[in-house]
């Protein structure tokens, strides 16, 4: 039976060649598609999750003066995050302020020292996010010098204002909680790295070093974390902002992800050191449901050209198949005429589309890696540098397996 049927195949070999190359370049199409909806989506969400400039992505974490010791309250905060981020690699950033302290009448112009007097606060920061422009940091480790001063750095824009700068000039901050007075030595000058990462949620001012109100605040002066543990200042509020690893993110957590960010503010609460004194805020809902839309719109524009591809494909085989019934007709009839069964006929066209559509399955999931990246690297696409993930999935696999049926 199989010499026969390769007889049959070699007679009407144009026309069988034609319907195998329609139906692999059909089947690689589709394969290809699949592959290229699934990873442009992957990569395109994680795009839109990891920018930069993306701070509706992050957490925000507020404790408002707590009472418990830093250790615990990193801890705690870092628990709700990975809740909130369904348990995606997490990091933490963190912002420790002091709380409200009046700089001296002497920095204020002549004019504006009967009314309030200027605000700052101290802070330990992340430094990685600023930029020494003059001096140098605060002492690591030390609280106060061996007279009782701390020593702080100043944001840029506070030491033009007050024309401070680095040197053995103490000033008195007074202390607009608790009473008493801290005093100060300014050792650097700094500026943020990038007023617009979202880092600055944290900080009331935004980076920015001065705001005006109905009273003017300079800050935050960054100060050595051993002098904010120290007791020596005001306890302020302590912040973090949270951030996720979206590398390897994929559009199917995204329903899972959306459920769990929804309760950011129910596990930040659920904390027991915060004791209900704690704020929390994420857009990360919302940045899903709108990349979620996005990604829908997407498919659809791929799903209505693999439709078409699918009704032109089928055209085309059909022409072929009813040319090449015409041309075996009068063979089928002679088969029948000398004893074929209509169940043998059929099971050798069985057979035949065995040839057709076994190459066909086993090849689009091959190339539609390749292809994917090919067109992964072209136009926008290529412009935007995202990595598209080309590994043949198990909906690659069916979509070529599907097409080739």
């Amino acid at each position: 039976m199989t010499r026969f049927l390769f007889l049959r195949v070699r007679a009407h070999r144009l026309l069988l060649a034609a319907a195998l190359l329609a139906v692999v370049l059909t089947t690689v199409v589709l394969a290809t598609l699949t592959a290229f909806a699934g990873a442009i989506g992957d990569a395109g969400l994680r795009h839109a999750l990891s920018s930069d400039d993306t701070a509706a992505a992050s957490l925000v974490i507020t404790a408002q003066t707590p009472d418990a010791g830093r250790r615990a309250l990193d801890a705690a905060a870092h628990r709700a995050a990975s809740r909130t981020y369904d348990g995606l690699p997490v990091r933490m950033r963190a912002f420790d302020a002091s709380g409200p302290y009046g700089l001296p009448r002497s920095l204020q112009p002549p004019d504006a020292r009967k009314g309030d007097p200027d605000l700052t606060q101290l802070a330990a920061l992340d430094r990685s996010r600023v930029r020494l422009v003059r001096g140098s940091w605060p002492a690591k480790g030390q609280a106060l010098d061996a007279r009782g001063v701390a020593e702080v750095a100043v944001p840029q824009a506070a030491a033009d204002r007050l024309r401070l700068e680095p040197g053995p000039t103490v000033l008195a901050l007074a202390d607009r909680l608790n009473g008493g007075h801290i005093r100060i030595r300014v050792t650097g000058v700094y500026r943020p790295a990038d007023t617009t990462d979202p880092y600055w949620q944290l900080d009331q001012l935004r980076g920015r070093g001065v705001r005006t109100d109905s009273f003017t605040t300079y800050g935050p002066l960054v100060a050595d974390p051993a002098l904010m543990e120290s007791g020596k200042v005001s306890r302020g509020d302590v912040s973090w902002l949270a951030t996720a690893d979206f590398s390897h993110f994929t559009a199917d957590r995204t329903g899972a992800l959306r459920a769990t960010s929804a309760r950011a503010k129910h596990f930040v609460a659920a904390e027991p050191v915060f004791k209900g004194s704690v704020l929390s805020r994420t857009s990360l809902p919302d940045l899903l449901d709108s990349a979620r839309r996005a990604l829908l719109v997407a498919r659809s524009t791929l799903l209505i050209v693999a439709l078409q591809l699918v009704l032109l494909a089928g055209y085309a085989l059909l022409l072929v198949a009813r040319l090449l019934a015409s041309d075996r007709t009068e063979e089928t009839r002679l088969l029948l005429a000398r004893g074929g069964s209509r169940g043998r006929i059929a099971a050798l066209s069985a057979l035949e589309a065995l040839l057709l559509a076994v190459p066909a399955a086993v090849v689009a999931p091959l190339l539609a890696g390749p292809l994917t990246r090919m067109l992964g690297g072209q136009g926008a696409l290529a412009g935007l540098g995202l990595r598209l993930d080309d590994r043949p999935t198990g909906s690659v696999r069916l979509a070529g397996g599907a097409a080739a049926l």
